[in-house]
Formats: C-alpha cells, sequence, structure tokens
C-alpha cells in the first residue's frame, strides 16, 4: 500500500496522465460498442480522476482503493463522488454496477492468482446482468529494464525511477523523492505478470462472456506496454 508522501506526490506531480488518457479512450470505446453505462464503480481508483471523467459524462460513479492515502485525495478532489477504502479481492458492495474499470495494472499487484479468481467472482456477483468488465494488465512481451528516469519539477522537487524486471514474471519499480537534494521518500513497488489466456480463462469459468483482449484500447492506438482485456456479464433472460 501505497505511503501517504507517495500519495502526494503521485497526485502533485502529474502522474494522473494515464486515468485521464485511459478516461477518454474508455468513452470513446464505449460508444464505438454502443455501450450506454448508467453506473460505474473503479476499482483501485487511485486518486479518482476516472470517476471524475466518467461522472461528468452522466455516468454515476463510485471508486475504491486500498490506500487511504489516495482515497483522501479522491474525496477531497471530487466531494460529489462516493469513495471507499477497501480491498478489492475482499470487496463486495451490496449495489450493482452496469460498468466496472480497474486500471493502472492493479491486478499484477496482486501477486496470487487465487486471489484475482476470488476478484472476479466478486465483481460478477456485484455486476447487472448485461454490465462490462474492463481492465489492463501489463504484456509480458513489452515490459522489460528500463533506463532510470529522472524529473526536476519545480527547481526543489527531484523524483527518480526505475522499472526493471529481475524475474521472468516480476516486475520492479523503484521511486525516490527529493526534496532540495535530500532523499524525502523511497518506495518499491512489486508487480506479477500474469498470464493474459490464464486470466481470460478464468473470466469465463466465473461466467463473464464475450472475452476479448487487445494491446490497445482502441484500434487506432499504437500497441503500448499493456494488455487492455474486456468481459461481459449475461443478460437475464
Amino acid at each position: 500500500m501505497y505511503s501517504d508522501v507517495f500519495c502526494k506526490v503521485y497526485n502533485e506531480f502529474g502522474w494522473n496522465y494515464y486515468p485521464e488518457i485511459f478516461g477518454q479512450q474508455l468513452l470513446q470505446w464505449l460508444k464505438q460498442q454502443g455501450v450506454r453505462p448508467k453506473s460505474a464503480m473503479d476499482l483501485a481508483c487511485g486518486t479518482g480522476v476516472l470517476c471524475g471523467i466518467l461522472q461528468r459524462e452522466g455516468i454515476r460513479s463510485e471508486g475504491m482503493d486500498l490506500s487511504g492515502g489516495m482515497i483522501a485525495i479522491a474525496r477531497e478532489t471530487y466531494p460529489g463522488i462516493r469513495f471507499e477504502v477497501a480491498d478489492m479481492t475482499v470487496y463486495r458492495p451490496d449495489r450493482q454496477y452496469d460498468l466496472v474499470t480497474c486500471t493502472g495494472d492493479a491486478l499484477n499487484h496482486i501477486q496470487k492468482l487465487t486471489d484475482i479468481e476470488k476478484i472476479f467472482h466478486n465483481i460478477y456477483a456485484y455486476m447487472a446482468p448485461g454490465g462490462w468488465l474492463i481492465f489492463d494488465l501489463l504484456n509480458e512481451n513489452e515490459v522489460s529494464d528500463s533506463q532510470p528516469f529522472d524529473m526536476d519539477f519545480d527547481g526543489k522537487t527531484r523524483v527518480w525511477f526505475q522499472m526493471t524486471r529481475p524475474e521472468e514474471n516480476r516486475v520492479n519499480l523503484k521511486i525516490k523523492v527529493y526534496e532540495n537534494g535530500e532523499l524525502r521518500l523511497e518506495e518499491n513497488i512489486c508487480e506479477t505478470i500474469h498470464p493474459l489466456s490464464v486470466i481470460c480463462r478464468m473470466l469465463e469459468e466465473c461466467g463473464f462472456i464475450q472475452v476479448r483482449s487487445a494491446d490497445r484500447m482502441l484500434p487506432e492506438n499504437g500497441p503500448g506496454t499493456t494488455w487492455f482485456v474486456m468481459a461481459k456479464k449475461p443478460e437475464l433472460r
């Protein structure tokens, strides 16, 4: 779970770019597919950016995250949206949603496939019939060691980070934050690369249909380091 210091740095220095980009792509995808959700749940919502985007489009949105620091920022930024601190491996709200999202490779933070299976069963239980689950995963073909990045934001705060792949199914992200030349924060984030075929089979075993995956959210987008997975809960007969 992220520290409060990391949450503050994440929010203040522009790391919300991914949910902003994904949110616009998601809206376009929904339009292309003719999907018109009235309600949405964003798992591992971070600072609530995606919820805010969907809410502005008239989709009643809610979010949850394991990090109390992230949720505190989300609540302050979007006071009209419901946010909860919770663990998605056991999270089962008493409401149903037409759309459930989980992005920013949040599922790669879950190390055990058995826990991901629990998450899928939970989602199926609180998803409305005909609803869609959309999430991303690290693309095992694209993730590799990277050169360190060193970003100076305002002359006082500097962020250093590097992604490495020490094992075939492991990715490590090391982050250091300096203020006035002094180390203020160091985070080591470990993620697990899960086989896409196994994840898709789990979804089908949970009851989802129309399970599909692609290395881009929209056909016109170039491939990146992410798999996008979409799955639908069957309509009521």
